[in-house]
């Protein structure tokens, strides 16, 4: 074989190692830790972009509030992230705010 193929290969290798593999490792185990150190009264977003409060932990499931009496379980592996204190102080301001619905479509607007 060639060398220079050879060295080729090794060098296509090793980008790839730095370019992928290692960033996906480091984030996974960032996540991990991040899900490790999850204690209850944290504010987490689900990977469902569900917000909630934590109340309760086990080795499979977490319990969120995510509106007064409201609490659903959530796989551990589904929080995405927990929400910075100050980014959830913002959140307060828009609780009770709604969305009007749309106003309905005709059908000769729908069809194009």
């Amino acid at each position: 074989m060639d060398s220079g193929f050879i060295l080729f290969f090794v060098l296509l290798l090793a980008v790839m190692y730095l370019l992928l593999i290692r960033p996906q490792r480091q984030q996974a185990r960032r996540h991990q830790e991040m899900l490790g150190s999850l204690k209850i009264g944290d504010e987490v977003v689900t990977a469902g972009g569900i917000y909630g409060e934590v109340t309760a932990i086990d080795e499979e499931r977490v319990q969120l509030e995510i509106d007064a009496d409201v609490k659903i379980a959530v796989s551990r592996r589904a929080i995405a992230s927990v929400v910075p204190p100050d980014e959830s102080e913002h959140a307060e301001e828009y609780e009770g705010v709604t969305v009007e619905d749309p106003e309905p479509m005709s059908e000769e607007k729908a069809r194009t």
